[in-house]
């Protein structure tokens, strides 16, 4: 098992479980009700690292690297599927011996994730929470960055080492940083280089944007059994409120929606307000 380095954001609270194939890296902090965050495609833990120590002081944060990205590995990257994900978990959460998750909050594809994990969970969770949810196809931007890349071919490791090799050196993480709309401070775009230099990560982020089946997963959130937020940024390239809003509307028309200033990481540009939005939530 691979534990994160020293330096890694919030790394003192960094485990590493055995479950089945996967050797799970997952950050646990705090005490109460159980909160489980749920990263994007192509991020990992360390985007919840500016809201973790908030919401460790209400609540038993549980923030793990989605298999197949960060220093989680061992699943197949066929296994990326949101109701496998959402398996995958469910075993992780069994064997830290938690209680069922209070609430699930999700970035982008993490969103989706979470709506997955509420339909198909036992006991469903108080609310569901999304930021800049991923419930549309990809935008224009991945045409540039990554839509290209995301093919069998591109799903393979030579394409995948390739990328990470030139990544780094060639700029192109920060690139695909500034085009979400956000401005992130050094440490975080430094977390999202280093993420992006390992082959493993990368075929595990493209992996997990060509899994995710929105046709599958909207018409099924009529049955959504519990309250679902989501937060919109206002200079959100990726998702941009025009397109996400509609299709909202359509298949979570009790859903509560708020805009807010910041791009497509915006819980990461403003980690104390997401925070207090969580807790908000949380109730």
């Amino acid at each position: 098992m691979t534990l994160p380095p020293d330096d890694w954001p919030q790394r003192a609270h960094s485990r590493a479980v055995r479950v089945g194939p996967i050797d799970w890296h997952v950050q646990v902090a705090g005490r109460g009700p159980v909160l489980l965050l749920l990263h994007g495609s192509g991020a990992s833990a360390h985007s919840w690292a500016g809201l973790l120590p908030a919401l460790a002081a209400h609540a038993t944060v549980v923030a793990p690297d989605l298999p197949g990205h960060g220093f989680t590995t061992g699943a197949p990257y066929d296994a990326l599927t949101l109701p496998r994900l959402r398996d995958s978990l469910a075993d992780l959460v069994a064997a830290l011996a938690l209680p069922a998750p209070a609430l699930v909050a999700g970035h982008s594809a993490g969103a989706a994730l979470a709506l997955r994990w509420a339909l198909d969970a036992p006991e469903p969770p108080r609310a569901v929470l999304g930021f800049a949810p991923s419930l549309v196809p990809p935008p224009a931007q991945y045409g540039q960055w990554l839509a290209p890349l995301v093919t069998p071919i591109a799903t393979s490791a030579l394409v995948t080492n390739l990328l990470a090799r030139v990544a780094g050196p060639t700029g192109m993480i920060d690139g695909l940083l500034a085009s979400t709309g956000s401005t992130l401070p050094p440490a975080q775009r430094a977390a999202y280089r280093r993420l992006f230099a390992d082959p493993a990560h990368v075929r595990g982020a493209m992996s997990f944007m060509a899994a995710a089946d929105l046709p599958a997963l909207l018409p099924a959130c009529t049955a959504l059994a519990c309250p679902a937020t989501f937060v919109i940024g206002e200079r959100d390239h990726w998702i941009p409120e025009r397109t996400l809003r509609p299709v909202i509307e359509r298949h979570l028309p009790a859903a509560t929606v708020e805009r807010w200033p910041g791009g497509h990481l915006l819980h990461e540009e403003d980690p104390a307000r997401a925070a207090a939005r969580v807790l908000a939530a949380l109730g």
